[in-house]
């Protein structure tokens, strides 16, 4: 009897080290796979389309569904703006992103905004390459120059490291065309708050900033302040957000899954937003010398 239970408890213990085994060889295997590869050059190249969107969380179905839409657009460059998975603490939930997201980082150009749901931050850096091994960093392209940002909490500033980069690198780049990325919008009219920071506004008005793009508040939303355009683009598979706020600079607002497409003709660059059945539901066209322009009262 005791020979019967020795056994059973051996056979117990082999099983649950092979199925140990195999998850941790399967695991490292997936992220192997899976893991977002960037050679990343800061320098300029003049691409013809970018794709900006996120929040895609657990909304499986619709997330595989934007997916596959974006890359039928064939982009030559991905913006996500945050929010990869409902847990930042859960590996499946990162690995399922991953595999929805692979043939966008196989045939383009992936820049990853960190979103609060990414605030375990050791599972981010897992899964991404980032340039530079930082999760704020800036690079042009379609002769713009873009700065990500790595401000996700809504209650707390900038850290003073990452403002002095910023405002370093702004005056660097002064005179070109600039759009920014954030995941906490600083206009909404949508379920959670803006981020309050009059002094990042400030910043972008100073150095004539065309685009702020962002998402955390799930739904497309279009405000216009001081010659910039503020962008939520969190239609990627989370559920969405209804208006809850007033928003005195608010163009447009639509509660859809959607992602955006920017492309540049000449000096002028265009922002379409496109929703889930593939309809164009807003579409914006500006330039740095409309932003100057906007700026003295020339355009309205």
């Amino acid at each position: 009897m005791k020979s019967t239970f020795k056994n059973f408890f051996q056979n117990i213990v082999l099983f649950i080290l092979t199925v140990f085994f195999i998850f941790v060889f399967a695991s490292v295997f997936l992220v192997f796979y899976t893991r977002h590869h960037l050679d990343f050059d800061p320098a300029d190249k003049d691409i013809e389309k970018a794709v900006i969107y996120g929040d895609v969380r657990s909304g499986y179905v619709t997330h595989m569904q934007i997916a596959n839409m974006i890359e039928s657009e064939k982009p030559n460059m991905v913006l996500f703006t945050g929010d990869i998975a409902s847990n930042s603490r859960n590996y499946i939930h990162y690995l399922q992103f991953a595999l929805f997201e692979k043939k966008l980082w196989d045939n383009a150009e992936y820049f990853p905004v960190r979103g609060n749901h990414e605030s375990t931050y050791w599972l981010y850096d897992l899964f991404f390459e980032l340039p530079n091994n930082s999760s704020y960093y800036s690079f042009d392209r379609m002769g713009m120059h873009f700065i990500v940002l790595d401000c996700w909490d809504v209650f707390n500033p900038l850290d003073e490291k990452q403002l002095a980069w910023l405002k370093e690198d702004l005056a660097k780049n002064d005179g070109k065309p600039i759009s920014v990325a954030m995941h906490v919008p600083l206009f909404t009219s949508g379920k959670y708050e803006p981020y309050d920071a009059p002094y990042l506004l400030e910043l972008f008005d100073k150095y004539n900033v065309l685009f702020v793009f962002s998402a955390h508040v799930h739904s497309y939303e279009r405000s216009l302040y001081k010659g910039t355009n503020y962008i939520v683009t969190a239609g990627g598979g989370a559920p969405l957000y209804p208006e809850t706020r007033e928003n005195p600079y608010k163009i447009f607002r639509k509660n859809t899954h959607h992602y955006t497409v920017l492309t540049r003709e000449d000096d002028v660059y265009t922002l379409k937003a496109i929703d889930i059945n593939g309809k164009v539901i807003d579409t914006v066209t500006t330039s740095l010398k409309s932003v100057l322009g906007n700026k003295k009262g020339l355009v309205q």
